[in-house]
């Protein structure tokens, strides 16, 4: 496998066999399908664990220990296969498609959703909140009339450091990103709380660091990435990370016989 990036880990350091990994995308809407819910469509990928490996080799997290003792010195029964979900995570994204032929102005439906989505409106949007800032508009060479945002992205620690995050972007955004002209991320660690500036800015460059292997590039005087779906260059470097991806269980496996 030839890997867009490099890995900060050894593959056969890998918890388990990546081909078990399975990939669950989950839309939140009510049936009801509100103004809010018709102009914002929340998106999360689930990455698990599938069937078919051995769970003795993951050992339940603390937090089910200790609910299973509890239970069990109660006198019940604990089916340790199937009650500790946590092993088999290995992360999540959320994502949020802002469409602009929603029942509510985006502008509004994003203050009213999040503080991270409102900041990403005040950069997006002109003045009047009637459409995109003319900035925003050339940079994107608008290819749809819909944005879609990066969220969050989360890797649980045992699964870092094998490149899975920017993997599982591109997977994301080739399903969500039809008729968005351009994606936006906001590279910040999910929880800064106890870092030290010094810290956090380490940590935004790390991150601006990953993007950037999807293609995405700073956004004008803003803590912002952006990339146009029309542009050649993140395809083609999504389309590398897609190919990596179907390649990582090779990878692996040869990771495995040469350690």
């Amino acid at each position: 496998m030839t890997s867009p990036q490099a890995l900060k880990r050894p593959l056969s350091e890998m918890p388990c066999n990546p081909s078990r990994i399975h990939l669950s995308y989950e839309l939140e809407a009510a049936l009801g399908n509100d103004d809010h819910e018709d102009t914002l469509e929340k998106w999360r990928l689930v990455v698990h664990l599938g069937e078919g490996f051995g769970l003795e080799d993951f050992p339940p997290c603390d937090e089910c220990t200790v609910r299973w003792n509890r239970i069990e010195e109660r006198g019940g029964f604990v089916d340790e296969d199937d009650e500790c979900v946590h092993r088999l995570h290995v992360g999540t994204l959320e994502l949020v498609k802002v469409r602009w032929g929603g029942s509510q102005n985006p502008f509004w439906a994003m203050e009213e959703e999040s503080q991270n989505l409102y900041e990403i409106a005040e950069t997006i949007f002109n003045d009047e909140r009637t459409g995109f800032t003319e900035e925003f508009e050339e940079l994107a060479e608008w290819g749809g009339s819909d944005v879609l945002v990066l969220d969050k992205a989360e890797i649980v620690e045992s699964w870092r450091g094998f490149g899975l995050g920017p993997m599982l972007a591109a997977d994301a955004f080739r399903r969500l990103a039809a008729g968005c002209g351009a994606v936006v991320v906001h590279p910040a660690p999910i929880d800064a709380r106890g870092m030290t500036a010094e810290e956090r800015d380490r940590a935004c460059d790390r991150l601006r660091a990953t993007w950037a292997t999807l293609g995405f590039i700073p956004y004008a005087d803003t803590p912002y990435m952006i990339f146009a779906t029309c542009w050649a260059d993140p395809e083609k470097k999504q389309y590398a990370l897609r190919k990596a991806s179907r390649e990582l269980y090779a990878a692996w496996r040869s990771a495995q016989q040469e350690g």
